[in-house]
């Protein structure tokens, strides 16, 4: 359910899924990420950074998120219970590293990544998964 596009004025959008798993699925977020073994962990995270990089290189442009940049998750829940920051804090996480990783933003320190917000959309008990916009911000200093 991974999935990416990006917009005539270059900003990104990205579809990350909020439950992980093959045979039993987890809700990918603090709670989880607190309780789960350091291997988990990482396997997730680097299933992310594969699948992240699968969906970008299926763009047609290349893609360059400028410096500094903004992000916004938008929450599609299963779950009524559901935490928007425990999801927000462990997915944001997950793919800002991978997009790192493949060259699509410099760095997501303090300097690069100025801005973060999250909004609740509804739920969607088929489809739960976060949408994500990254966007540059002009700089005309």
């Amino acid at each position: 359910m991974f999935d990416a596009r990006l917009t005539k004025g270059g900003t990104l959008k990205i579809t990350v899924p909020i439950y992980h798993g093959v045979r039993k699925k987890y809700m990918i977020g603090l709670n989880w990420y607190g309780t789960a073994h350091y291997r988990a962990r990482n396997k997730v995270k680097q299933e992310y950074s594969i699948r992240v990089g699968k969906v970008l290189e299926s763009l047609e442009n290349d893609v360059n998120i400028t410096s500094p940049f903004t992000t916004h998750f938008k929450i599609y829940y299963k779950n009524k219970v559901s935490d928007g920051d425990n999801l927000v804090a462990v997915a944001g996480k997950f793919l800002l590293d991978a997009l790192q990783e493949h060259g699509i933003v410099d760095d997501d320190n303090v300097q690069h990544h100025t801005s973060s917000s999250w909004e609740v959309v509804e739920q969607d008990r088929h489809s739960p998964r976060i949408e994500v916009t990254i966007k540059g911000i002009k700089n005309d200093k």
